[in-house]
Order: C-alpha cells, then sequence, then structure tokens
C-alpha cells in the first residue's frame, strides 16, 4: 500500500507541470485571441504588432502547437493591409508566411491552414493588383479550393472566395451577381460550423455582413 501510494505521488508529480503548461498555454491563447477580436478597422499598426508578439511568444514556448503560428500569420495578414508601403506590406505577408509553413509542418493538410495560406495569396495580390493578380491568383484559388476539399463545412474558403469576389470588377467576373451566392453559401455554413475547440478559428462572419447587405 505505501509503495502505491509513494507511486501515485510520483506519477501526479509528473503530470502535473504537464497540467499546468497547458493550462497557461489555454489561458495565453484565450486572452490574446480576445484581443484579436477586439480589433477593428481602425486599429493601429502598432496595437496589431503587440497581437502578434503575443502570438508568436506563445509559439516559441509551445513548439508543438499549431494555433499559434497560424493566429501570428493571420495578424500579419491584417498588418499586411496597413499603411501604404508596399515594401513594409510585403515584409509583413514574409512573416506570415514563415509562420504558416511553421504551422503546415506541425498540422499538414490542415483546412484552416490552407485558409490562411489563400489569405496571404491574396494580400500579396492587393499590394499590387495590376501587376501579381497573374502570379497570386491562381494561388489564392488553390488554397480555397484544397480548404473546401479538407473540410466542406468550415464557412471561411467561402468568406475568402466571396469578399474576392465582391471586389473584383464584373468585366473579370466579379462584383455582386457572382459574389453574393458565395458569401450566402458563407453565412449558411456559419450556423452549423462548430470550431474544433475554444481555441480555434472562428472568424469571418462579421467580416462577411455589411457584404451581405450589398445582396439583398
Amino acid at each position: 500500500m505505501k509503495t502505491l501510494v509513494i507511486l501515485l505521488i510520483s506519477t501526479l508529480g509528473t503530470v502535473a507541470p504537464v497540467w499546468a503548461q497547458s493550462d497557461q498555454y489555454k489561458q495565453a491563447m484565450s486572452q490574446a485571441i480576445g484581443n484579436l477580436q477586439t480589433q477593428t478597422l481602425q486599429t493601429s499598426a502598432a496595437d496589431l504588432q503587440a497581437i502578434a508578439n503575443q502570438f508568436e511568444r506563445i509559439a516559441s514556448v509551445e513548439t508543438k502547437e499549431w494555433l499559434p503560428r497560424y493566429y501570428a500569420g493571420l495578424v500579419y495578414v491584417y498588418l499586411g493591409f496597413t499603411g501604404k508601403d508596399e515594401a513594409a506590406k510585403d515584409k509583413y505577408l514574409d512573416q506570415a508566411d514563415a509562420h504558416l509553413k511553421a504551422a503546415e509542418a506541425l498540422a499538414p493538410d490542415n483546412d484552416e491552414l490552407a485558409v490562411l495560406k489563400a489569405y496571404i495569396a491574396q494580400s500579396r495580390m492587393v499590394v499590387d493588383p495590376m501587376n501579381r493578380w497573374q502570379q497570386y491568383g491562381p494561388l489564392a484559388q488553390a488554397g480555397i479550393e484544397k480548404a473546401k476539399s479538407l473540410n466542406a463545412a468550415n464557412p471561411r474558403p467561402y468568406v475568402l472566395e466571396g469578399t474576392s469576389l465582391m471586389y473584383t470588377p464584373e468585366q473579370f467576373g466579379g462584383g455582386p451577381t457572382t459574389a453574393c451566392p458565395v458569401l450566402k453559401q458563407a453565412a449558411e455554413k456559419f450556423t452549423t460550423f462548430k470550431p474544433a475547440s475554444d481555441l480555434s478559428p472562428n472568424w469571418g462572419q462579421k467580416q462577411i455582413e455589411p457584404l451581405l447587405a450589398k445582396c439583398k
């Protein structure tokens, strides 16, 4: 009996730090995600960079978790839409690419990472649409199609596709006529979509609300 008690205490002693680390990870991620969710179009680049730094610090500790890398990459995509300097935008997107590759090494064939890959390609294209659409347009669409094939229930590939179509001129196959059916698909999928966990990606619904208003 004494041996059993000692063994139990010893086992708990080795497991407890893992539990503590897991709780600390969840707490840090929840805080960083909460900070990200409060951002608006008026949020400064400095504030976005601070959030990216949060996720990067978590990623440096939790080296086997793909989500911190994913969120860091996502914030750098948002940063890629800020300012007017093309070189600065590309530097942000280089960071997004680096985090994406690190996340893909941990979670290959992941639908959310396919979405992020498409998002990065879209952002690269927006930096200089006239000169980049031929290179990055197909890459963005490939990421969207891969995400759909990996998880048909995920609304985010439809968010990206519909948003891109809405801002594409009609003479190039875009505009409300082609965008609205895709955006409505995204909205329908949000009604049934359930994230894998409290920390899993769940963005996009608010992003398409003003675009859906143009579809009525």
